[in-house]
Formats: C-alpha cells, sequence, structure tokens
C-alpha cells in the first residue's frame, strides 16, 4: 500500500477542504468523540461497541495497515469526520476478497465525501493482491448503500435477521460487492471526467 502518498488533500462538493491520512494511536480520543457524533440509532448498526473507550484503545494500540488500513477524514484542525477501512482477509480460501467499512458524521454527508472514501479505500485494494470488494452493510443504512451503489457496487445477497443489535432487534444485512478490475474501470472513467487521464500505479 503507498501510505507515503499521505496526507492528501480533498475538496467536498461544497468547498468543504479535509485531510485524508491513516489512523495513528494518537487518533484515540478523537475516535470516541467521532464516533460518539454519530447517531445513537446509527451505531446499533454497526459491528462494534465503538463508544467504548477499550474497543477503541485496541484499535490504536495493534494496527497493522497489511491486515487493516483505516483511512479517516479530518478537518484542519485535526477533528475526525469519517472513517474508511479496508480489511485484507488472512485466510487462504478468501485471501483475494477485501472487506470495506465506513462511518461519515452526518453533517458530512450528501457532500460526496463518502463516495471519495470508499474511492481512497478502493486505490488502496489496488496496490495488494485483491481481486475482490465486498461491504456488508444493515438494509436501513440508505446513504451507505447508495455510495456504494455510485461505484458500481451490487447487492450480491441479502442475510435475513444477521444483525443482532444491542437492543435485541434483528436487522437484514446485504453484501454488496464489485471486482477490482469493473471498480477500476469506474473509477478510472470519473477521474478522467475530473481531472484528466489517471494512470493505474501498483
Amino acid at each position: 500500500m503507498h501510505l507515503d502518498d499521505y496526507p492528501k488533500r480533498i475538496t467536498l462538493k461544497d468547498g468543504t477542504e479535509l485531510i485524508l491520512r491513516p489512523m495513528v494511536r494518537e487518533d484515540e480520543d478523537g475516535l470516541l468523540e467521532f464516533f460518539s457524533g454519530i447517531p445513537e440509532k446509527e451505531r446499533l448498526y454497526l459491528r462494534n461497541d465503538v463508544i467504548n473507550p477499550e474497543v477503541v484503545h485496541q484499535w490504536t494500540e495493534n494496527l497493522d495497515y497489511e491486515k487493516v488500513l483505516p483511512i479517516l477524514a479530518v478537518t484542519e484542525e485535526g477533528r475526525i469526520v469519517g472513517n474508511a477501512t479496508l480489511h485484507c482477509n488472512g485466510y487462504s480460501w478468501n485471501r483475494h476478497i477485501g472487506n470495506i467499512r465506513l462511518t461519515v458524521l452526518p453533517q458530512y454527508r450528501g457532500k460526496g465525501l463518502a463516495r471519495i472514501m470508499i474511492g481512497e479505500a478502493f486505490a488502496n485494494a489496488l496496490t495488494t493482491d485483491l481481486q475482490k470488494i465486498v461491504s456488508e452493510i444493515v438494509l436501513l443504512q440508505e446513504d451507505v448503500r447508495l455510495a456504494f451503489n455510485q461505484l458500481g457496487f451490487k447487492t450480491e445477497a441479502v442475510l435475513k435477521d444477521h444483525h443482532l443489535d444491542p437492543r435485541g432487534v434483528k436487522h437484514d444485512v446485504i453484501i454488496l460487492s464489485n471486482d477490482i478490475n469493473q471498480l477500476w474501470k469506474l473509477w478510472q472513467e470519473h477521474c478522467e471526467s475530473v481531472s484528466g487521464v489517471l494512470q493505474k500505479e501498483y
């Protein structure tokens, strides 16, 4: 993964400027603040208890970018407003499959940040041996699903009552997927339309 390219500056649709960079140990407090800003109802859909200090401490203390690469979107002041994570599977039978997870603060949605961050995770996947990217989200997460759909992800399966939230309520989960070559084609077309020809790098 080409981490030497970070930090990167991006501009959202409304002109807001942010910085993209990998998560570091010093982000522990900032992550707790970030996830506390996610509506409680939405936190129910996440895999982990993201406002539990012990959970976040484990993330920041055990960073291994080859296995899990968390990319953060931060303001000039250092406030975290988005988190996209690329998970690389270590098991032999699915080592060609990566998983992307995404969380964005409500006030930064609808500005193109989700799509940019998914694309950033995908760009890092290009530098690995991954061949397919998937994401598992609760069916009710319409805004997240839309961001993936805009990059060509298709629904591969619906798992009934697959997610059990902290209240004991079950939710359907959809599996979205796309292969690296198709993702690259769509991403290249998008970049060419914005800023000319983009070269594929490994």
